[in-house]
């Protein structure tokens, strides 16, 4: 009888080891589904090794990213992610005691940003978003690293001003609550503003004016970006 139980262990040992690393790619489609707005779209592989087409829901339709998403993990759980807009691969830790991500850079088209929702999907954006990151870690204490993203060239579908500028947006996490800081670079559309990142609530308050000269042109843009306050706009976002 021992050895029958013993023998009936290792089988069921032995079966869900197997299923454990024969786990289909499909199984990180469903994780991402219930927590995030990403989507897995003709997953293959398997959850250890596997890649697949990326989308981006914004809770009515789902937006396919051009090119293949490629993962891959190893025994100590350090997962790597290729795609054409990365530079170089992802390396993230998703280690229970240690998580985070190297740094990296990447190139992506802002008109992905429609996909995000509102207010993108009516400014309908266009331009390059030039993205780097430090190495950050993630935990209990919250964010330690900094984002930083470029729109260079940025437009907009609904305004005939091109290019509107150009602008940086830094995230700084140094604890439970990160920073937030718009600037413009250049151009005849200005924003500026500062914020917060905390226990995944966003808080921002800014500006946006045009230069002299400018106002005419961009004021349909203006209307539709803040509150009006006289000849500026202001920006305001609390999620």
């Amino acid at each position: 009888m021992v050895k029958h139980i013993g023998f009936a262990l290792l089988l069921l040992l032995t079966a869900a080891i197997t299923a454990v690393i024969r786990a289909p790619a499909g199984w990180v489609g469903q994780w991402l589904e219930s927590r995030t707005t990403f989507r897995l779209i003709d997953a293959r592989g398997t959850v250890w090794h596997g890649s697949a087409l990326l989308g981006v829901s914004d809770g009515r339709q789902t937006t396919l990213v051009p090119g293949r998403l490629e993962w891959q993990v190893d025994s100590s759980l350090l997962l790597w992610i290729s795609h054409p807009w990365l530079r170089q691969p992802l390396e993230v830790s998703v280690a229970p005691r240690k998580k985070g991500f190297a740094k990296g850079t990447a190139r992506v088209p802002a008109a992905m940003l429609a996909a995000t929702g509102a207010p993108f999907n009516t400014l309908r954006p266009t331009g390059i978003l030039e993205i780097s990151w430090t190495d950050t870690v993630l935990g209990s204490a919250g964010l330690a690293g900094e984002l930083q993203i470029d729109w260079r060239d940025a437009q907009s579908a609904i305004s005939t001003v091109a290019p509107l500028g150009a602008y940086r947006l830094r995230l700084t996490g140094a604890g439970q609550r990160a920073m937030l800081e718009l600037e413009t670079l250049s151009g005849p559309l200005r924003m500026q503003g500062n914020g917060t990142w905390e226990a995944g609530r966003v808080r921002f308050n800014g500006v946006a004016t045009a230069e002299p000269g400018m106002q005419g042109a961009l004021n349909g843009l203006l209307g539709l970006l803040g509150r009006r306050a006289g000849d500026k706009v202001l920006l305001a976002f609390d999620s």
